[in-house]
């Protein structure tokens, strides 16, 4: 691996760390006032025609093969309409970090995915991680009595999870398939369209009156920064990831989303961080670290 491709690799996987952890803040702000369907979709199409124009400008739009529009195309139906669009779904019902906390299981479900299929070899210390991690979960549903008979915040455990699943299923599709050379920016572009047409039609098939009024100004703004850090850096730094390290490495480093979502859905929301989820985390982390402790310890060694 050459010093620019560790370079870039390196600015990717800090994009990943902390560009998403912030858009975890960022959702919440945007689905206070817009539909989450919406924010997702409108953040996806601005970031695509930000992509499309800068293709246009510097002459990299090329012709497709259709088994290369087809990957694209699921690749976003996973990644992006699921599990962005469940997650954003999600945060009109829970917190930010509760919402980044669970999503900090993906990881592990990657991993459970690569010994399904074999790529990954099943370990005591794998048994460890998922009880941990499943200790976590439960102390979340321990939470007061008044939640617990809220169908809203059910609805929004769910949504998380279902994003969580989808992620990691896209995640290890999008790994198993063929890389273009030169294709990451145009392939991100197309994904992003195809999520952005895909989930502003859902919204006026599921509510074709909106109500652009009520919109703050802040929610707008937190579309466009979803749309900059969360589409652009954030997904194509996770994309890019992809094409130079194993899937479960790439994964391992979204456990910093979980700190800097916690930690900025308590100081500029005030949501509440209470004992019990900072036990969870340390259960949820603790478990994802010691289920993937091998693959730690080997990129380590590598990059000695």
């Amino acid at each position: 691996m050459s010093s620019k491709t560790n370079i870039k690799l390196i600015l990717a996987l800090f994009s990943i760390a902390f560009c998403w952890g912030t858009t975890y803040l960022a959702i919440r702000i945007g689905v206070e006032t817009i539909p989450p369907i919406l924010v997702c979709g409108l953040r996806n199409l601005l970031a695509g025609t930000i992509l499309l124009i800068y293709l246009v400008i510097n002459k990299q739009l090329t012709k497709m093969n259709p088994l290369r529009i087809k990957q694209n195309l699921i690749v976003s139906f996973m990644l992006i309409i699921l599990a962005n669009g469940l997650t954003t779904f999600s945060e009109k019902y829970i917190s930010s970090g509760l919402a980044a906390l669970i999503a900090s299981l993906s990881p592990l479900v990657i991993l459970l995915f690569n010994l399904g299929l074999r790529h990954e070899k099943f370990s005591s210390k794998i048994l460890i991680g998922i009880f941990l991690a499943v200790g976590g979960i439960s102390l979340i549903y321990q939470t007061s009595i008044e939640d617990f008979f809220n169908p809203d915040y059910h609805i929004g455990i769910m949504a998380i999870l279902g994003a969580v699943l989808a992620w990691s299923t896209g995640t290890i599709y999008s790994k198993s398939q063929p890389k273009y050379t030169n294709g990451l920016l145009l392939d991100s572009c197309i994904q992003m369209y195809f999520a952005g047409f895909f989930l502003i039609s859902l919204q006026f098939i599921v509510q074709p009156q909106i109500q652009l009024d009520s919109w703050t100004f802040h929610s707008i703004w937190a579309v466009v920064y979803l749309a900059i850090f969360g589409s652009i850096l954030g997904y194509i730094s996770y994309i890019y990831a992809l094409t130079q390290l194993p899937s479960t490495k790439v994964s391992i480093v979204t456990y910093i989303n979980v700190v800097v979502a916690l930690f900025l859905g308590w100081l500029i929301l005030k949501e509440e961080v209470t004992m019990r989820m900072i036990l969870a985390a340390i259960l949820i982390l603790s478990g994802v670290i010691t289920a993937n402790y091998s693959e730690i310890k080997l990129w380590k060694k590598k990059e000695l």
